[in-house]
């Protein structure tokens, strides 16, 4: 239970889990597990839907109460409390069956079951709210852009989702003398169904009461059923010659619902090898100090169902409902669309990966560790529709056009010791992965697109030469740009303002044609791409004492704030001065000699500008560094003496204080949190916050 200033938020989870092993003879076992997990969550129903976006805009003279003592209207306050509940109770059903049959030695045979089923039921109310006049008459205030002032309305959605997979495989291993050998093969298919169904009716009678039948507007209802399936055929071979070279062959044979017949099975290949090194004759010299090395590498494809939707190649009218300008019988009608165009061609995907590493352990396996380096290509890739002339009067349809190759490392350190009673460990692991598009028919050449060689996550701007301190030092820089100047920007250059570099020469600043041929003066600046992930874990225990703290973070990462999306967070003032907002940061702007907020002529920010976004293109000078550093998680813990609980039959008893989310080290722009950039439906900083927690357990052994 989480009591928020104005509301309350609370969340439960409840588990059951449950196994059974059993050998019905000496050749046939049989094992069975259940789980079953429901969770409980209530919270203000304002509170997921325009709330974070509406107190990031507020002006700092917005005031809480009015001089009566009631809310504000604009105060967001009265959504939060008065503005209805939404409840959701989640059920996860899992079921895993599993027998093993062994008819003679070495051969065994398996069959698995398994069954996932997910209920979720969500319920919102969205009550009438009401603020005061100047005369303390209440007056009814709309919640969000979708409902008027005065209206309440119920919410009910369900749904269930259906997952099951049966896997059928047989396995025969044989040892001759220094060689062992063992095939497998199989068949697997897995089957999910969907099923949902909404209700929505305006005019709650009582609001203590709020639901369906208990409300007397018109009904609105939805619902639908999909489903996909897909089955598999594979095959594995395997081969070592005394634990020294070992050898891996696989195949699958897969096929789809997705797809059309003549699309939907496709063959799938892989292999890998492995030296033992550490098990050859010349590196006993070395056993005292590298005991373990081994070398590995591994090449394989894998396919890949999973494109815009379920069946991307049937043609969809999308309906719209009370969506038309015209009024009939005193209601909106509903409309349709034109369908984009579809593809029958539309098949597999193919991720093919190469993979090459070692593994270590040294100093009798207290310094162990692993590297590996791969290599992924995903031909046949379901990009972006391509685009195609505007006379065509339709969207183009999406097709397997692409190829996409991503390639990076992986690194894991660990160090295990002890000194005395002192037992200690540390642990360090470092990734890092980058995505190149290898091909695409980009037929305009436009950067905003896909095209060959671009990297994922790249940042095109303008290069920023500072902020002008004064008129006549913004007239010599436009003055240096003969041929338009900063013109297609914006206008009413002056003090306060950006000045942009002409990187072409060309005698003025302009993002070109957006083409790679004519950029105009943008460049790749950044990039968004996470780089460089890193945890690193430090653990010691002495006498039942013990100590846990783990790090994690990003090493490189680029972010461009965008006013689209997170507009008045990072900027303050916008264009808009309903979406503009101040924070504490957002003062260090510039200001002119005799300002009354007193001169700043070095600050961060431009002069605002309720008018224009011309300040707030892409650029080098608030491009910000998104890598970080965090205190993940702290946990000081004590295991009680057995001499103490061995008398109430306890085997083990350990309290602990544990704590997330404690520090963070980074250089971006604090208004932002760096794990949560880009995150929820309105933009970074505009989504659920991390929390700081601190908790106290118990861990009982009986």
């Amino acid at each position: 239970m989480t009591a928020l200033n104005y509301a309350d938020e609370s969340y439960y989870r409840y588990s059951v889990n449950g196994k059974i092993n059993a050998k019905i003879n000496k050749n046939i076992s049989l094992s069975y597990n259940t789980k079953w997990f429901r969770t409980n969550y209530e919270a203000p129903s304002y509170l997921n839907q325009l709330f974070f976006h509406q107190i990031m805009r507020k002006w700092p003279n917005a005031f809480v109460t009015d001089p009566q003592g009631y809310w504000a209207d604009n105060s967001e306050i009265i959504p939060l409390k008065e503005g209805g509940r939404m409840k959701e109770d989640l059920d996860q059903n899992f079921q895993q069956l599993q027998l093993d049959v062994t008819p003679l030695p070495g051969w065994n045979i398996h069959l698995q079951g398994n069954m996932r089923i997910t209920t979720n039921f969500t319920h919102t109310d969205r009550q009438a709210v009401y603020a005061h006049d100047a005369n303390g008459e209440p007056y009814a205030i709309a919640i969000t852009n979708a409902t008027q002032p005065g209206q309440s309305r119920v919410i009910e959605k369900g749904t269930k989702n259906e997952f099951y997979t049966v896997n059928l495989f047989s396995d025969y291993s044989r040892q001759l003398g220094d060689h062992y050998f063992k095939v497998m093969g199989g068949f697997n298919a897995e089957h999910q169904n969907v099923r949902t169904l909404s209700a929505q009716r305006d005019g709650i009678i009582v609001p203590d009461l709020p639901t369906i039948d208990t409300s007397t507007e018109q009904d609105v209802a939805g619902g639908g059923y999909n489903h996909w399936a897909t089955a598999g055929f594979f095959g594995r071979l395997n081969y070592n010659y005394k634990e020294k070279y070992l050898l891996e062959v696989n195949g699958r044979y897969d096929g789809t619902s997705r797809f059309m017949k003549d699309q939907r099975w496709n063959f799938f290949p892989s292999f890998s090898l492995g030296w033992n090194v550490a098990r050859e004759n010349f590196w006993k010299p070395l056993e005292s100090v590298v005991n373990q090395f081994k070398l590995r590498c591994s090449w394989g494809e894998l396919g890949n169902q999973n494109t815009s939707n379920l069946y991307p190649f049937y043609e969809i009218l999308p309906v719209k409902s009370n969506s038309g300008n015209w009024l009939v019988n005193g209601g909106k009608t509903n409309t349709a669309d034109i369908p984009s165009l579809v593809s029958t061609l539309l098949t597999w995907e193919r991720v093919r990966s190469f993979n090459v590493g070692f593994d270590f352990g040294a100093f009798s396996n207290r310094l162990t560790g692993s590297f590996d380096y791969f290599v992924r290509k995903t031909v046949d890739m379901v990009g972006p529709a391509p685009q195609l002339p505007l006379v065509l009067g339709i969207a183009p349809a999406i097709v397997n056009n692409a190829d996409m190759k991503s390639y990076g490392f992986e690194i894991e350190l660990s160090w295990r010791d002890r000194i005395g009673e002192v037992d200690y460990g540390v642990k360090f692991n470092l990734a890092d992965a980058q995505q190149k598009v290898v091909k695409y028919p980009n037929t305009t050449n436009a950067f905003s697109d896909w095209y060959a060689g671009k990297m994922s996550g790249e940042i095109w701007g303008y290069t920023s030469l500072g902020i002008a301190k004064t008129d006549e030092e913004m007239k010599e820089h436009l003055a240096s740009l003969p041929n338009g100047g900063q013109n297609q920007l914006g206008n009413k250059w002056g003090a306060g303002d950006i000045m942009y570099a002409d990187i072409n020469g060309d005698g003025k600043v302009d993002g070109g044609k957006g083409t790679l041929a004519d950029p105009g003066d943008q460049r790749i600046i950044g990039n968004s791409t996470p780089r460089y992930n890193f945890g690193l874990v430090l653990d010691t225990s002495y006498k039942g004492f013990d100590v846990s703290i783990f790090f994690q973070g990003v090493g490189k990462r680029d972010y461009a704030p965008i006013v689209g999306t997170n507009g008045a967070v990072f900027w303050g003032a916008v264009n808009n001065i309903w979406q503009s907002m101040a924070m504490e940061e957002h003062f260090d702007y510039f200001r002119p000699e005799g300002h009354p907020m007193g001169a700043n002529l070095n600050g961060y920010y431009p002069r605002p500008d309720f008018t224009s976004n011309k300040n707030h293109q892409v650029q080098t000078r608030y491009l910000q560094d998104a890598s970080y550093i965090r205190l993940k998680n702290l946990q000081i813990g004590y295991t009680l003496p057995k001499q103490w609980i061995n008398k109430l039959h306890i085997n083990r008893c350990r309290v602990y204080v544990s704590g997330d989310n404690l520090w963070t080290g980074t250089s971006l722009a604090s208004m932002f949190d760096p794990e949560t950039l880009a995150a929820g439906d309105w933009g970074s900083g505009k989504t659920y916050p991390l929390s700081k927690v601190i908790s106290f357990g118990l861990n009982v052994n009986f």
